[in-house]
């Protein structure tokens, strides 16, 4: 954060606007979209102003008439203006091309529904350092916020930013029905403007998974794979969508998906796919064909030694495996003595 914080200023949309004309550039600093995240979403004056973004670009897709146009952002517009310049600048490039405006919108959509999902990621937003409006600051412990960050990371008095927590204790930010919510619409606007943007097909079908949404999940998993020729954007959707299949007990169709997966080679490029064999000895564990499962235990195992202790935490959260080996102790007894570290004797 340090060098980062501009210091000529106090206003706090202004660090903002720098941020979100980096994204447009390209500049996909992780920090950078946490800190749109939190800011847009707290200060009325840049919530307003990416509304009207968003109804504009709606609009030109849906609307004919430009004295149509018109009438429907006047009163948007009115609320949304902040200031001529570099806000005015920021208007026509975000407008200005679709693709680019769909990858702000993706990136804030993502963040949200990770909100949603992931606790480790709300934590890590919750440490950013944010720019916020006055009337977004209320109480002493808010100005002793501020004073204290004004001596860590260099940010001058008179600057209002403050820790992503204090919001989140002022605001509703950390609900993550809500975040999750929040990241399918901006995810939803990011296919109107781009519909063949795979990356953001695959995060909105992972929401509706949560959402409990399955047959809408399914969907936007499969347009993945039916448009798609990337090996490594095929792979997540083939692992999303098995990973759902498994959940519903669809376990032969989640093996197809994730024996594809596997034939596609994808996981020495990528090895962040080891979690297929590990799927893969679930779903035939599941089937009670231990053979096929002892396999898949056995390549997770050989490929990937350095992964046995996280996946043994994985293990331990499938009961229902267990319980199904439970009730079969000579696999189990096998199971406990060639993966000391994932089974135990009695247990899954």
């Amino acid at each position: 954060m340090k060098g980062s914080v501009p210091l000529d200023t106090s206003d706090p949309c202004l660090p903002i606007q720098a941020d979100l004309s980096a994204m447009l550039d390209g500049e996909l600093d992780a920090a950078v979209v946490r800190r749109v995240m939190v800011h847009s979403d707290a200060c009325p004056s840049c919530s307003a102003f990416l509304q009207s973004i968003r109804d504009q670009a709606q609009a030109h897709r849906e609307l004919a008439a430009c004295q149509l146009i018109d009438s429907v952002l006047e009163e948007r517009n009115r609320e949304a203006a902040f200031g001529d310049g570099i806000a005015s600048d920021l208007r026509r490039r975000l407008l200005g091309n679709q693709r680019q405006l769909a990858k702000v919108l993706y990136e804030l959509g993502r963040g949200f529904v990770l909100m949603g999902v992931d606790p480790s990621f709300s934590r890590v937003v919750a440490r950013e350092p944010v720019p916020v409006p006055d009337m977004c600051l209320r109480g002493r412990n808010l100005l002793d916020e501020v004073e204290r960050l004004s001596v860590r990371e260099q940010v001058h008095m008179g600057q209002e930013w403050v820790r992503a927590k204090v919001l989140f204790r002022q605001r509703d930010l950390r609900d993550p029905v809500e975040n999750l919510a929040k990241g399918r619409r901006l995810l939803r606007e990011t296919l109107l403007l781009w519909d063949d943007y795979h990356e953001a097909r695959i995060y909105l079908g992972h929401a509706y998974q949560v959402e409990q949404k399955h047959g809408r999940a399914i969907l936007e998993f499969s347009r993945v794979l039916d448009r798609s020729r990337n090996i490594v954007t095929r792979a997540f959707a083939l692992e999303n969508l098995g990973n759902l299949h498994l959940e519903q007990g669809r376990f032969d169709e989640a093996i197809g998906l994730f024996m594809e997966l596997v034939g596609s080679g994808v996981i020495d490029q990528e090895p962040r796919f080891h979690t297929t064999y590990f799927n893969l000895a679930l779903a035939c564990g599941f089937k009670e064909e231990f053979e096929d499962c002892e396999n898949w235990l056995r390549v997770l195992d050989e490929k990937f030694p350095h992964k046995r202790r996280g996946m043994a935490e994985e293990f331990e959260k499938r009961v229902q495996f267990g319980r199904i080996l439970s009730r079969h102790p000579d696999v189990l007894s096998r199971f406990v003595e060639q993966f000391p570290t994932w089974f135990k004797g009695g247990e899954g």
